[in-house]
């Protein structure tokens, strides 16, 4: 990159930084302590040992300096000393590991762990298991990369009320780098822009694989990927040498960039440098500067901010742009297994059922013009993969298919009555008398109400993320022509004791997506956030006769699940007396079903019973008392109560047990 604004803004973060370190390193006691609380990430230490020497203004330079330090020496220990390339590997080799490893839950959190512990056994079965051993130290500093930008959130942030979760953001990184090599072109220009270090074509690149929001992690990949590589080229001819003290080595490293602070000079042309990967010029001012020891974290140093300042150019902060990235609570990349090959199902292990509430950041405008927007569905296996034919294809969801959903507030000073005037702006229903209704239109282009100025006559509007309210029962509609994917269950024949009606019912897949563009032009359109996969389950279960020898019947129709209660010795005579034995028959069935339990009330109780195995999606058979006899108990009334737990969500809220009972008397 030869632009010499970029040039000049590096040259002043290697002098900032350097400064601030070097005044760090001369309270020395306060370094080797910022250093110990950064590695326990212990907020309140890492702060204080910097309140002391007056820096904690400078709290994100001094994390990210020594995080570039910890991930040279986490990435040796881990990885070994790095070995010189015969020639560049593939990116894509890489890339695709990650994205592999990403979508692997266990797997993830292994990594996770192996990194955060210093678990180098732990991390070569993972090297091993995905093959990435020629390319280690380039996942060792992509993970440090991702993961020690978390760290510095959080001891540099004070509203952060936790730290933030390594595993989510490794699978959100994961998941960018798998949307961007599904598109070969954008990845192939990706790729060639990175190498030429152009972030004019790296941006867009990303802009056509429509993935800007995704942009920060696909940059990280890419920068972190480079510096491995130009630093390997220049340094690989000068083994690193043993680190017996790595504190007094940083402190020793940070007294030299101190020096360096005072010589401008020298640094522009060391960034310069690093980023020609010019081995000649780097190696003689090295050498000029009498720095050898310090080669190889020189190098990394410099390509970091180097590195840092090249993704803002990537990545330039656009302000709020519109995204779907929640279905209910549930943020459907961290929270929802939705990368395939996942399950579909939340973190939670439900299914999503009912009005389904997609959310997430609406914005009035797109390129400075007026918004719309619109949700679209298509079809997929268990798996997530998307099922070809007429349904495989994105088809837009329908006015028909929208519940009432407010979409924000409309508020407007009356000057007259020195009041304010709020409504709410529905979509997707008539509104009432005091609300607003968005337009929409007959293919589900949502428009963004732009009023703007509370204080003129036309009010403004206030978006509260809500974009739509899916009536997903309905999503079958949404393709042509419609179809049920939501088929009732007939319980005609189950009893309770036996199996539920087989084939049992089983979750439907669909992805989600939301599409943006400017007002009436269809060529903006674009991408507004995915949700690759998602398992829904509408199923709903009709004839079921609850023990109809004692106050039983059919159930009216539209149940959630099956859940049938009966006593194997009321069969014949529903109000005959239990004397010696009590044998509870039982029968839940749902594709999703939770907790199955038994239980009675009465004289001394509540009383526990012993439930045969379960099977995937039904639970039935026989429950006999457990730790208690029926000779042991008082004659008396008593209740038995089975209670169902099925795991479903709107999103926003979960199914009550379902629960069946009956009562005998003791004699």
């Amino acid at each position: 990159m030869a632009d010499r604004d970029f040039e000049l803004e590096v040259l002043g973060d290697l002098h900032e930084q350097a400064a601030t370190m070097g005044q760090l390193a001369r309270a020395e006691k306060s370094f080797i302590a910022a250093f110990e609380a950064f590695r326990s990430q212990d907020r309140k230490a890492f702060q204080a040992a910097l309140r002391r020497p007056r820096l904690l203004r400078h709290c994100r330079l001094v994390c990210e300096w020594i995080r570039m330090k910890e991930c040279l020496f986490r990435c040796v220990y881990l990885c070994g000393p790095p070995k010189p390339l015969r020639e560049p590997p593939n990116p894509r080799v890489l890339a695709e590991a990650i994205v592999k490893l990403t979508s692997d839950e266990r797997a993830v959190r292994e990594l996770a762990q192996a990194v955060e512990k210093g678990d180098r056994a732990a991390f070569q079965r993972l090297v091993r298991r995905y093959r990435l051993g020629p390319v280690c130290h380039l996942f060792c500093h992509w993970v440090c990369y991702v993961r020690y930008r978390l760290v510095c959130r959080w001891l540099c942030e004070p509203d952060l009320p936790e730290p933030p979760d390594l595993v989510l953001e490794l699978r959100a990184a994961g998941h960018a780098l798998r949307a961007l090599l599904d598109d070969r072109r954008a990845w192939d220009a990706a790729v060639s822009a990175s190498d030429a270090d152009d972030p004019e074509k790296l941006r867009q690149a990303i802009e056509r694989a429509e993935l800007i929001p995704l942009c920060r992690w696909i940059c990280i990949f890419f920068c972190s990927w480079r510096c491995v590589l130009v630093c390997s080229r220049l340094c690989i001819r000068y083994p690193i040498e043993a680190i017996d003290d790595p504190l007094r080595e940083a402190l020793g490293f940070a007294k030299a960039a101190r020096a360096l602070a005072e010589r401008p000079r020298e640094l522009e042309r060391l960034s310069a440098a690093v980023g020609a990967g010019d081995e000649k010029a780097f190696t003689g001012i090295v050498e000029e500067l009498q720095l050898h020891r310090y080669r190889i974290q020189l190098c990394h140093w410099v390509c970091f901010l180097r590195c840092r300042r090249f993704c803002r150019l990537v990545c330039p902060p656009p302000g709020l742009y519109p995204w779907f990235t929640s279905i209910g609570g549930y943020e459907y990349l961290t929270d929802v297994d939705s990368t395939p090959p996942g399950t579909g199902l939340t973190v939670d292990n439900r299914a999503f059922y009912s009005t389904l509430r997609l959310n997430g950041i609406l914005t009035q405008t797109l390129g400075g013009q007026p918004l719309e927007y619109r949700f679209e569905v298509r079809t997929t296996d268990a798996s997530g993969t998307p099922v070809g034919g007429p349904t495989g294809t994105w088809s837009p969801v329908k006015p028909a298919q929208i519940a009432k959903t407010e979409i924000g507030k409309w508020q407007r000073w009356d000057p007259v009555n020195l009041t304010m005037e709020t409504k709410s702006y529905v979509v997707g229903g008539p509104p009432g008398p005091n609300e607003l209704a968005a337009t929409i239109d007959a293919n589900g282009w949502v428009r963004v109400p732009q009023e703007s100025n509370v204080f003129s006559p036309q009010g403004a509007f206030f978006p509260n993320g809500n974009m739509i309210n899916l009536v997903s029962p309905l999503v079958g509609d949404v393709f042509s022509p419609p179809s049920n994917p939501f088929p009732a269950q007939n319980e005609a024949a189950t009893v309770a004791g036996g199996a539920p009606s087989h084939p049992l019912a089983q979750d439907r897949h669909f992805g989600i997506r939301m599409r943006i563009r400017q007002v009436g032009n269809p060529g903006s359109e674009t991408n507004g956030g995915t949700c690759e996969h998602v398992a829904i389950d509408n199923i709903l279960y009709d004839n079921i006769v609850r023990h109809p020898n004692w106050d039983g019947g059919p159930l009216p129709p539209g149940q959630l699940a099956v859940a049938m209660l009966n006593i194997q010795e009321l069969l014949s005579a529903g109000c005959a007396r239990i004397t010696s034995s009590l044998n509870v028959l039982f029968t839940a069935g749902h594709p999703n079903l939770g907790a199955v339990t038994i239980e009675m009330t009465g004289p001394g109780g509540p009383y526990a019973f012993a439930l045969p195995a379960s099977g995937a999606g039904e639970w039935f058979g026989t429950a006999t008392p457990s730790g208690w006899s029926v000779a042991s108990l008082t004659p008396c009334a008593y209740i038995v109560t089975l209670s169902v737990e099925v795991l479903l969500t709107t999103g926003d809220s979960v199914p009550l047990p379902l629960q069946d009972q009956i009562a005998f008397c003791k004699s």
